[in-house]
């Protein structure tokens, strides 16, 4: 069961991302980084010209603390190819 902290739950409303968005970028992710204690996930949603990165602990991958991002537009055409 994925967890959010208060805040990436505020953001994720505002931003207008879904629970269902959020959860496709964990496990259905493109990318994976690792930083210190923290692991991003970036998935492309080609349809919206966007990447999400939703971050978590990397202990604890199914406990959200930042509130997750939206990347860039180009990436979209780039994958239409």
């Amino acid at each position: 069961m994925i967890r959010y902290h208060p805040h990436a739950l505020f953001q994720m409303q505002r931003r207008g991302i879904t629970q269902q968005q959020l959860e496709m970028a964990l496990t259905g992710h493109d990318e994976t980084e690792s930083r210190g204690d923290k692991r991003s996930f970036l998935k492309c949603f080609p349809e919206k010209g966007k990447k999400l990165r939703v971050v978590t602990r990397l202990d604890d991958i199914h406990y959200v603390i930042t509130p997750p991002t939206s990347i860039g537009g180009n990436h979209a055409s780039q994958n239409r190819s």
